[in-house]
């Protein structure tokens, strides 16, 4: 399996953001909350794209899915860094940690 299809395989899998480092900019982009294949070759999120996987330098996951229930309640913070991790080393997906985020190179 590719790279970027264990990739969208985890966003369909678990609520969590991503973003991408495009090769000919200096900032990643937003965060994403949704990512996609269109058709091969490209990527696609809801902050970007399409962009030809050639273009993109590398993509980071945030594995903490947010859920906020109400303005008087504090929102509630759920970690998949576990449930993630086995799923990169399952499909051998190289990646490293970065400030608490998954960054996987492309």
């Amino acid at each position: 399996m590719k790279v970027e299809e264990v990739i969208d395989k985890l966003t369909a899998d678990f609520p969590i953001a991503t973003r991408a480092k495009l090769r000919n900019q200096d900032a990643p982009s937003a965060w994403a909350r949704w990512f996609i294949l269109p058709v091969p070759g490209y990527i696609e999120a809801s902050s970007y794209g399409p962009v030809p996987k050639r273009e993109i330098e590398w993509i980071e996951l945030d594995p903490v899915e947010i859920w906020h229930i109400g303005r008087l309640v504090p929102p509630k913070h759920i970690d998949h860094t576990p449930a993630i991790f086995q799923q990169l080393q399952r499909y051998g997906v190289a990646m490293q940690i970065v400030e608490g985020l998954i960054r996987i190179a492309l």
